[in-house]
């Protein structure tokens, strides 16, 4: 419930002020004083406090002044007789929030209540927001050992002091947002927003809507003038990930608005001018795309100013450990399980796994391991079966082959196809060539074992288009 505590040296006034917040369901408790508001301030968090400025021996302002010192987070407003503008501004200035002159309604006491309630919520909302934008995207969370990534986090160091346009490139799951955050964090316009855009998450109307806003009667459904997102990052960063998949018609419009600021919503003759810096993030070639008409060249030459590529996972295994310890902390932190740990067999699966999914993946994979299992020292059928899957063929040989055990051959088989795709990274072409297996046999071995889905870079086997 919201604690209010309302500060007047005559009782009757106080009294009344606290009955009338009581009534409309706040918890109110009073002073007689500014030196007993004082006390009860420093041993008690209250929500807002509403102070008379003339006090008999301490006046509102000196009140106010030992709030924000102690409880800066508790809004004030002052209330007095003697309504004067030089001592109104001066409050202000000292961080009240409105300022009441005697006597009012009770009506007008409530509406004041009620927006300063409101003020204090949004500040509080504003600042976690800001502190959960600088655990997401802080520079810290870019964890690397790799020489490739040790590269690119230097370049992003040196970003820190221009307003350059960056492209960064990389396949899905790499963290490209995580990079595009941490160069916004890094830069002047910090406190201002990071706003983040998915160019392929939306059909062609709806995402020029979404970017640029539109106006009322704009078309079907747009009952109310919009802002778009682009205006929401003045002053700070619009991300547009996936920008190889934004239609030519968006990609005119995103090339003026990078040139100019200048955009128009949807349906609107005016001009609204933005000041936002603009990094752009893509999965796909963009020259390849270039070439064949999807995307155009001076869109392509105007955002790779500074060109920023993060490596596949796969290409930087040592970094693989690393990445596990740091999202193990993270997660074992939030469920409240600090005690934690990897064991070397787990380990030793994270080291042999492919990573398709690249950072992202391996992620979720502790995720999983932490929320699923009850162990405090994960093991590999802790982790998702793809991940647990080489050890547990090993483990399986080994006692075969300690065991005799019929079969063992097949066990045998069964890494083997195992090992030529992680080695040729699940490519069923490669893969086939190597095993002097048709397509048509290896999926069916590959159905077998429910690895089927893995498959890339491949015509469909028979098998497929009859499952078709």
């Amino acid at each position: 419930m919201v604690r209010i505590l309302v500060v007047d040296d005559e009782p009757h006034v106080s009294h009344s002020i606290a009955l009338n917040l009581m009534v409309a369901e706040y918890q109110a408790q009073e002073a007689k004083s500014g030196e007993e508001a004082i006390r009860l301030i420093e041993k008690e968090i209250y929500d807002l406090v509403i102070c008379d400025l003339r006090l008999e021996k301490m006046s509102g302002l000196e009140v106010l002044r030992h709030i924000k010192q102690c409880s800066p987070d508790t809004e004030v407003l002052l209330m007095t007789a003697f309504a004067a503008v030089d001592t109104a501004v001066q409050a202000m200035k000292e961080g009240a929030y409105d300022y009441l002159s005697k006597p009012f309604q009770n009506d007008e006491l409530l509406l004041t209540v009620r927006k300063a309630l409101e003020h204090n919520h949004l500040r509080l909302r504003v600042r976690q927001l800001e502190q959960r934008m600088r655990e997401t995207y802080g520079f810290e969370n870019l964890v690397a050992t790799s020489e490739s990534m040790q590269a690119l986090l230097r370049t992003i160091a040196a970003l820190s002091g221009t307003e350059a346009t960056v492209l960064i490139t990389g396949e899905s799951g790499t963290g490209k947002e995580l990079v595009a955050g941490a160069i916004h964090q890094l830069s002047h316009r910090r406190e201002q927003p990071f706003i983040a855009v998915n160019c392929g998450a939306l059909p062609e109307q709806l995402l020029e809507s979404e970017l640029f806003g539109h106006v009322r009667g704009a078309f079907t459904g747009a009952i109310a003038n919009k802002r778009g997102l682009a205006e929401e990052a003045d002053g700070g960063t619009l991300f547009l990930d996936e920008i190889g998949d934004a239609p030519l018609s968006i990609q005119v419009k995103l090339l003026r608005f990078i040139e100019t600021g200048e955009l128009r919503r949807v349906g609107d003759t005016q001009v609204h001018h933005v000041n936002a810096r603009v990094i752009a993030a893509t999965n796909r070639d963009l020259r390849q795309l270039m070439q064949t008409g999807a995307f155009r060249d001076d869109l392509f030459y105007r955002l790779n100013v500074i060109p920023l590529h993060i490596p596949p996972l796969r290409e930087r295994r040592e970094d693989i450990l690393l990445l596990a310890q740091h999202f193990l902390k993270k997660h074992t932190q939030r469920m409240n399980r600090p005690r934690i740990r990897l064991s070397k067999e787990a380990q030793s699966c994270l080291l042999q796994h492919h990573w398709p999914g690249n950072v992202r993946e391996i992620d979720h994979a502790i995720e999983h391991a932490v929320t699923l299992s009850n162990n405090e020292i994960l093991q590999p059928n802790d982790l998702p079966a793809p991940i647990a899957q080489p050890q547990t063929l090993i483990n399986a040989i080994k006692k075969a082959d300690r065991e005799h055990q019929k079969g063992s051959l097949a066990e045998v088989e069964k890494a083997y196809i195992f090992k030529v795709l992680q080695d040729t990274q699940w490519n069923q072409k490669q893969a086939c060539k190597i095993l002097q297996l048709s397509k048509a046999t290896l999926y069916r071995r590959l159905k077998e074992y429910g690895w089927h889905n893995r498959l890339k870079n491949a015509a469909a086997t028979p098998e497929e288009k009859s499952d078709k």
